[in-house]
């Protein structure tokens, strides 16, 4: 029986559930020898080709990796393929079918990947903290808000029309018997030119500021399990200085950024308070409709973030994430936003530590 298997992908990648697992589905097809099956594959067969459906979910279940991440796994791809059973939980066969005809076993299975273990992996590979604090101190100002006001303008057009008039005539003449005759006869030709321009202006939005106290939560548990020390801004201008959380809100409630002295004076505290990354970020709010598959209330929060080095006198970017989108259910709007919120900067903070690991700064 040749051991060459032809692979195929199946549906789509599925979300991760709460504890850090994530559904794949996969298919494979295996060629085998002639032979007859009278109730289906033998045990051999059906084991290349679980072996090689495993191989295919993996391999879809890694595509869905941001680059910062796949080059981190990529430092270790070998490794883990080695040991992939560590990374699979378990799995279960949604089908397989025999044909006789083309001699090919095809199996689809639905496999659970343990995203806990992978993270530990990446994280160990990427010079993270093994420890709580061996990440550096690191503290964020991250404001969820939604939608208060929003202007929206005409278009405001101008329109030209030009007139242009041309006459033709001509005389026509001769001699008959009864005597001499002139006709006369002109044509009017009317030409009409129009034109212009139209001009759009952008709408004009305000924000309200939302509690940030579900964002927070959901930043300090991913930061905190992959080794950071996180410091509340809160207790960054209670002991070191810089502009009040109540500052800060009121200007991103008016801008998409904080000014450039709040945030010359936020990091300069920070920084006196002995944190080496700081991080700012929005979510922004959508208004919700009706999930087509659940039939829940949906919202979509829309995120981007970026994180500095404030180590030295001169801060460096060193991440920077969005704008992305995550989508939140719920049986109500606040549910669904809630949820929305806390997937967003889960995942905005996850990917933050993807770039920190790639480039090794921590």
């Amino acid at each position: 029986m040749r051991s060459k298997w032809i692979g195929t992908f199946l549906l789509p990648f599925l979300l991760a559930s709460a504890v850090q697992a994530a559904e794949v589905q996969g298919k494979a097809d295996v060629p085998f020898e002639n032979g007859f099956f009278s109730k289906g594959p033998d045990a051999k067969l059906r084991q290349q080709g679980v072996a090689a459906a495993k191989a295919n979910a993996w391999n879809r279940y890694t595509a869905t990796f941001n680059p910062a991440r796949m080059k981190s796994y990529k430092a270790i791809q070998k490794d883990i393929l080695a040991n992939i059973d560590e990374y699979i939980i378990d799995y279960s066969i949604l089908d397989e079918t025999v044909h006789k005809d083309t001699q090919l076993f095809s199996i689809s299975i639905r496999a659970n990947i343990n995203e806990a273990v992978l993270d530990a992996r990446l994280n160990a590979a990427g010079s993270g903290p093994a420890s709580s604090g061996g990440g550096g101190m690191f503290s964020f100002v991250f404001v969820a808000r939604e939608t208060a006001t929003l202007k929206s303008f005409n278009d405001r057009k101008t329109a030209i029309n030009m007139d242009e008039s041309e006459l033709n005539a001509s005389r026509s003449g001769g001699i008959s018997s009864s005597g001499a005759s002139v006709a006369e006869s002109s044509t009017s030709v009317q030409k009409t030119t129009t034109g212009g321009s139209t001009l759009r202006q952008a709408d004009d939005r305000t924000y309200r500021v939302r509690s940030g106290a579900d964002v927070d939560a959901a930043l300090t548990e991913t930061l905190t399990d992959y080794g950071f020390e996180v410091v509340g801004y809160p207790d960054v201008y209670s002991n070191c200085g810089g502009p009040a959380p109540d500052i800060l809100n009121k200007e991103f409630a008016a801008s998409d950024e904080m000014t450039a002295g709040s945030r010359a004076s936020a990091i300069a505290s920070a920084r006196s308070c002995e944190v080496k990354y700081f991080s700012v970020g929005t979510l922004d709010i959508g208004l919700s409709d009706v999930d087509p598959v659940t039939g829940n209330k949906r919202v979509f929060v829309s995120v981007r973030s970026q994180v500095w080095d404030i180590s030295s006198k001169m801060p460096r970017r060193v991440a920077s994430v969005g704008p992305i989108q995550y989508a939140g259910l719920g049986p109500d709007a606040d549910v669904a936003s809630r949820n929305a919120l806390r997937l967003a900067a889960k995942s905005s903070a996850k990917t933050m530590i993807d770039q920190l690991n790639s480039k090794g700064v921590r």
